[in-house]
């Protein structure tokens, strides 16, 4: 069998603008979002916490359901492999998406991804500039850490107390 494929053809982006409300558990809502964007994931009890707008309907341990997805979701799994940190292709917004088949020569993408023992069909690519990932992962998965770790509860007490063990 004889395969051509032609290689200069200009890249397709798929990103849509989203409005995610400025709360912790929706911002990592919505990084579930994008990550379930670029990798086949059709399990319904991850999808229900993709659905970022209605944050405010979790109760608190469905909350914690998503810190800790996200913490095993990380973008460490993913970078370089289906995230890649790139300001010239996100243009004005903070992160932007591409069809895999239109950038697969231009960067080192995966065809398939292993997450918790599970391959992973890889279906696009995700960009995203340093600040998208501070807004929507670090700082509200730092400031989710801080609600739902218990140690890290007391500590923080501690020291808005102004208490000092010795």
């Amino acid at each position: 069998m004889a395969v051509y494929q032609k290689n200069d053809y200009g890249i397709r982006e798929t990103g849509v603008t989203a409005s995610v409300p400025d709360n912790d558990v929706a911002r990592c809502m919505y990084y579930l979002k994008c990550v379930c964007s670029v990798i086949e994931c059709s399990d319904a009890d991850i999808l229900r916490y993709t659905r970022y707008q209605n944050y405010w309907a979790l109760s608190d341990a469905e909350d914690e359901i998503v810190y800790k997805l996200c913490r095993l979701l990380s973008p460490d799994e993913f970078e370089d492999k289906v995230f890649f940190e790139s300001e010239a292709m996100c243009g004005s917004s903070g992160n932007n998406f591409f069809e895999i088949s239109q950038v697969q020569n231009r960067l080192g993408v995966v065809g398939s991804i292993l997450i918790a023992g599970r391959t992973r069909r890889v279906t696009s690519i995700m960009t995203y500039k340093m600040s998208w990932m501070r807004a929507n992962y670090i700082y509200p998965m730092n400031r989710l850490a801080n609600r739902f770790n218990r140690e890290r509860r007391v500590v923080l007490a501690l020291q808005d107390a102004d208490c000092t063990i010795s």
